[in-house]
């Protein structure tokens, strides 16, 4: 989801970017705004002016996201929670958290600081609509105060992973001391929520109102994926606490000597063990992996003669860790690496293991069949 971003600016230490899925919403709310809401509240407003109001108002309720994530994001630096940055994306914005909060405490304040700002400002842009002068600029704030109440009181839905399911698992988390059964309790509400949500979008669709719909089914369907990812990320980090690579990797790693042609190494190995990638080592030393792209960058003709270290990838999306290193840290070098494997190699370079993400996802399958 938030893989197309585009970074825009820092405030207060904090990287804003925008994921280019979030222009659909930008180009929405203009649209609606300027064809609907403004040519309503102004009697007689010119097309043009409608158009540019609109425009004003997408920035408004941008700045207005951007304020929401950056107090979630301030709390959260005051629990020593990093935060690698705040994004915008098609159905809001985000605090991207680079760990779970600490505790109870730390979670509750952390989540209701958005809604609080959102309240504040809808405040705020009330009293700058009776304030300000002439019919334009009323309806503008008046429009910014109205989305922004709407922003807060929406969040605060006790449903994982809006900011009100948040402070529901931190309630949980607090009563029982589980973090992970709180989480299962929220994400559980997120989903039902969901489910809603998608039911009153298809109710809409069957009455008529097609955009309208459409966007609630969307959200619904966002929202019970965001719910099963957070519980997923809990389930591993329990469930991987303190576990290192070495007590989970793939001892058995097929590989393939250096001097190997490739025209040897696609019919010995790719047509039989069906990986994509494989290891290419130098007696016990590991140089490199060869992938099927980097063979098919080769002519068949000079297959027979090139061997796989003459085309090995030293580099390459298959990185390279020690058997020490926790599986969670682990699982963040595969997601920066967007590879599903690596390769575990010892101090003196020698392979000694390949650990792949479904093998951590057996692990964790039987570890929670043994603990049932």
């Amino acid at each position: 989801m938030l893989s197309n971003r585009i970074d825009l600016f820092t405030i207060l230490g904090f990287r804003v970017s925008v994921d280019l899925s979030w222009t659909v919403l930008a180009v929405l709310v203009t649209w609606s705004l300027a064809t609907g809401y403004f040519p309503e509240a102004v009697e007689g407003i010119r097309p043009n002016a409608a158009w540019w109001l609109g425009a004003i108002g997408a920035l408004g309720l941008f700045a207005s996201i951007i304020l929401h994530e950056l107090a979630h994001s301030v709390v959260a630096r005051r629990f020593d929670i990093p935060i690698r940055g705040i994004t915008l994306f098609i159905f809001g914005g985000v605090a991207e958290m680079e760990r779970e909060p600490p505790s109870a405490k730390s979670e509750f304040y952390m989540a209701i600081a958005g809604p609080i700002m959102s309240y504040v400002l809808a405040a705020l842009f009330y009293v700058v609509a009776g304030a300000v002068p002439g019919e334009l600029g009323t309806a503008l704030f008046v429009y910014l105060a109205v989305i922004n109440f709407i922003l807060a009181t929406f969040n605060l839905v006790p449903a994982f992973p809006l900011d009100g399911g948040r402070v529901f698992r931190a309630a949980m988390w607090w009563k029982t001391g589980d973090f992970a059964r709180a989480t299962r309790m929220g994400a559980a509400l997120g989903r039902t929520f969901g489910m809603v949500l998608i039911a009153l979008g298809l109710f809409s669709l069957i009455s008529g109102n097609a955009i309208g719909g459409m966007w609630q089914a969307l959200l619904g369907f966002f929202i019970i994926t965001a719910s099963r990812s957070s519980e997923m990320q809990m389930v591993m980090k329990t469930g991987l606490e303190g576990v290192r690579v070495g007590q989970i990797m793939l001892r058995d790693v097929v590989t393939i000597p250096s001097d190997t042609p490739l025209d040897e190494a696609v019919e010995a190995y790719f047509y039989t063990s069906h990986h994509s990638a494989y290891p290419v080592v130098r007696g016990a030393r590991v140089l490199g992996t060869l992938r099927s792209e980097d063979i098919g960058r080769v002519a068949r003709e000079d297959r027979a003669t090139t061997r796989a270290v003459d085309v090995v990838n030293p580099q390459g999306r298959v990185g390279q860790v020690d058997p020490d290193m926790p599986v969670l840290d682990a699982i963040r070098l595969m997601q920066e690496r967007g590879s599903g494997r690596l390769l575990v190699v010892g101090r003196d370079g020698a392979l000694v293991g390949l650990l792949t993400m479904r093998d951590i996802l057996d692990y964790l399958s039987v570890r929670q069949q043994l603990d049932a």
